[in-house]
């Protein structure tokens, strides 16, 4: 199945378009993995990644390095460390995934640091420099006072906030594959994990619109992921369908030397959890209509049990 993916992956049409992979909620986004499936999620997609010449930026809730007793996971820090070891970076996404706008932002401030106590020594150890922030929910304050707080205290300490311009629901099919994995029933994971890589095709889609739409033209997309088992066995196939629509992948560091992200700031208040491409039209004063069209997830994946 592999090989007949990267022969296909070779023959598809020229690439124009750009797209950076971001992964949130490192090492997994489901904190009841135990400890031997955590490790095939980490290898599994660690081992995609490198056969499609993704370099991505895992971002780590460092709440989910701890066991139940308090003290550090050895075991979830070295996978962890792998993804340094394969090449990615790693970014901060808070200790504990904390909401923004359900805390005080000094609570919020200390959730931060307290994530970065073992990533920041981790990438240290590889030369490398722990600069990406992403906030949970994408929430990034429903008040300005705070939102202009939280902005520059993450600037004096060195970050840089992660973008995202291709946003979607995988966690909800990732929450459904899991299911039906756990109860044997490979049929219905089958039919999920087909279900996720059309409605995937449809959101890129989508995104690319919305792009012409808001900001005139295309430039280089983010699009965030989950560290799942859905994508762990999907992402071979991801890469495909982003090479089949013209996307050849880039670093997030990369993505963000585009103008776009300089000339188009982040000047959404409010409580939603949007892509940066709606921010920019909300902030633009654009119409609620152009974001009709965002595709659904299907009912029988959201009502899975």
């Amino acid at each position: 199945m592999i090989s007949w993916l990267l022969l296909l992956a070779s023959q598809l049409p020229t690439t124009s378009r750009t797209v950076a992979v971001t992964f949130d909620d490192l090492p997994a986004a489901s904190a009841q993995v135990d400890q031997a499936t955590l490790a095939t999620l980490t290898n599994d997609l660690l081992a995609s990644l490198s056969r499609n010449r993704v370099r991505a930026v895992g971002f780590v809730n460092e709440g989910k390095l701890y066991d139940d007793a308090g003290g550090i996971d050895t075991a979830r820090v070295k996978l962890l460390e792998q993804w340094i070891q394969a090449g990615h970076d790693l970014g901060n996404h808070t200790f504990g995934h904390t909401d923004v706008d359900q805390t005080s932002l000094a609570d919020y401030e200390r959730d931060v640091l307290r994530g970065e106590h073992i990533t920041r020594p981790l990438m240290q150890r590889y030369g490398k420099t722990l600069r990406f922030f992403r906030h949970p929910f994408l929430h990034t304050g429903s008040d300005a006072m705070k939102k202009n707080a939280l902005e520059r205290f993450l600037k004096a300490h060195g970050y840089q906030i992660a973008p995202v311009t291709i946003d979607n629901y995988d966690y909800v099919f990732a929450r459904a594959y899991d299911v039906a994995t756990a109860r044997g029933d490979s049929l219905t994971a089958t039919a999920i994990k087909k279900s996720y890589l059309a409605y995937m095709d449809t959101v890129v889609g989508f995104y690319e619109r919305q792009a012409r739409l808001i900001v005139g033209a295309e430039f280089p997309q983010i699009l965030l992921l989950h560290a799942n088992r859905l994508n762990a066995a999907s992402f071979d196939e991801l890469a495909v369908m982003l090479r089949r629509r013209r996307y050849a992948f880039v670093s997030l560091q990369q993505a963000l030397t585009h103008p776009v992200y300089r000339q188009h700031p982040d000047r959404y208040v409010g409580p939603a959890g949007i892509t940066w491409l709606h921010r920019w039209a909300i902030g633009g004063g654009m119409p609620a209509t152009i974001f009709a069209g965002e595709p659904e997830v299907p009912t029988f994946v959201r009502e899975f049990r």
